[in-house]
């Protein structure tokens, strides 16, 4: 078994957005230790709790303001690293939302 299956399951390769909601439709809690860069224990990373505070803030407001989606027949394929790379990058379509909008 390898690393990335050892940490994210036997699906590891497979593109799962879900695998982060809950049936709630809330996140799900993820211990720090799967995220290599920050690590865990005595010797995290200081600024990890600001880092992941300046993501959600920045995910929220350009979740808020404009729509993206995943250009049809594009191939979402992760590559195996510690960081999160795409093969082929991730083509999106980004328009601005409306009103009504979801």
């Amino acid at each position: 078994m390898g690393r990335m299956e050892e940490v994210w399951g036997k699906d590891w390769m497979e593109f799962k957005p879900e695998r982060w909601i809950s049936k709630k439709k809330c996140t799900i809690h993820v211990p720090s230790y799967k995220f290599a860069a920050f690590m865990a224990g005595p010797r995290s990373c200081p600024g990890r709790k600001i880092a992941f505070m300046q993501l959600k803030n920045i995910a929220s407001c350009v979740l808020r303001r404009y729509k993206i989606v995943v250009v049809d027949d594009h191939p979402v394929v992760p590559l195996p690293s510690i960081m999160m790379f795409m093969r082929y990058g991730l083509k999106v379509r980004v328009s601005s939302r409306t009103p009504g909008d979801k």
